[in-house]
């Protein structure tokens, strides 16, 4: 909590500032080079009355414009209040009607916001920051059921264990952040208590079927000095798991893959030529032959059946999670006739 001072109108309060881009260059004069590097920020004055958040002032070191403002922007924890911004030459203003109340501590994040006035060049990383008070980190990574590919800048949500499931997307979340292009995610200084873990595309306070989502089976403990590393996996219901149909061909060759595998447990393994899926072959006795292949180039994808039904099954948001599919990382090559033997190691 920061501490109120009644007799005063107006409160500067130190910050933390993580700015990751490079440090701009005053554009140069006619005929030299073109500026290629974002503005850089330079000071910040925060108006803070009786623990409320009124105003953050961001002076930059060159003009600046707005880059997709209502993509980019975030607070967390996320507020109900009208957040207004204005732009004054080197100057960003931040307002928060009537006020942003802090609890505990907060994060704005400017990443992707802010970009020079003339060369557009975007400021990729910045974030301000009141003092850490928990010592406590909680990380993930963010992949794809179906081909296990990061997804980026989607939202992630902490959410406390005391919210019921059918209250999600009507309250708040307690947390917010954004995955980078590796997937990952990060929330620092996060209060003590146990908290349930959400991502979704598009909203985080609104859930459309035909976006990709994700949930935790379990409850996450945040005490002091927590380090929490976990991994959340998102499919979608409605556009990209639709089950391939096998294509049907009468060719008979002696080409063939025989696959090895470490583990047989209801395991599937699907062989595509093209993104067209040829085979689809239950796993038996660690091992499955693809026989009568065309001479080609061929991909291969596994997925352990959870419910034994031969097919690949989505998953139902907050009640069931999708089955992972995932990608040997080799393409295979099928000669006239040759066995192709591969050995696939499961986890």
């Amino acid at each position: 909590m920061l501490p109120a001072k009644p007799n005063f109108t107006k409160i500067i309060f130190s910050i933390a500032v993580v700015c990751l881009s490079a440090c701009a260059n005053v554009i140069p004069p006619s005929g030299g080079p073109l500026d290629k590097e974002p503005p850089r920020l330079v000071s910040n004055e925060i108006l803070v009355e009786n623990n409320k958040l009124k105003k953050v002032d961001l002076l930059f070191d060159e003009n600046i414009s707005l880059n997709n403002w209502n993509q980019n922007f975030y607070i967390s924890p996320p507020s109900e209040c009208v957040i207004k911004k204005n732009v004054n030459k080197r100057k960003l203003s931040i307002y928060f009607e009537p006020y942003f109340l802090i609890e505990h501590n907060y994060k704005l994040s400017l990443s992707n916001v802010v970009k020079d006035y003339n060369e557009s060049n975007i400021l990729d990383s910045l974030e301000i920051k009141s003092k850490t008070i928990y010592n406590n980190t909680f990380k993930g990574t963010l992949k794809c059921v179906y081909d296990d590919i990061p997804l980026q800048n989607h939202w992630i949500t902490l959410y406390h264990k005391s919210i019921s499931d059918s209250l999600i997307f009507k309250e708040l979340p307690s947390y917010i952040t954004k995955s980078d292009e590796n997937g990952e995610f990060i929330f620092e200084d996060v209060k003590p208590g146990n908290y349930k873990l959400l991502s979704i595309e598009n909203n985080f306070n609104f859930y459309d079927y035909k976006e990709y989502v994700s949930f935790s089976d379990d409850h996450y403990l945040v005490h002091d000095s927590s380090f929490i590393n976990t991994h959340l996996n998102a499919y979608n219901s409605e556009l990209s798991f639709k089950n391939d149909s096998v294509i049907n061909d009468t060719l008979k060759t002696n080409n063939q893959i025989i696959v090895n595998l470490n583990k047989d447990k209801n395991l599937i393994v699907e062989l595509y030529n093209n993104q067209k899926l040829i085979k689809r072959e239950q796993v038996i006795n660690k091992a499955c032959t693809l026989s009568n292949l065309k001479k080609g180039e061929y991909s291969l994808k596994y997925f352990i059946d959870l419910d034994s039904n031969e097919i690949f099954s989505n998953g139902n948001f907050l009640k069931k999670q999708a089955e992972i599919k995932l990608s040997y990382n080799k393409s295979i090559s099928v000669l006239e006739n040759w066995s192709t033997e591969v050995d696939l190691i499961i986890d």
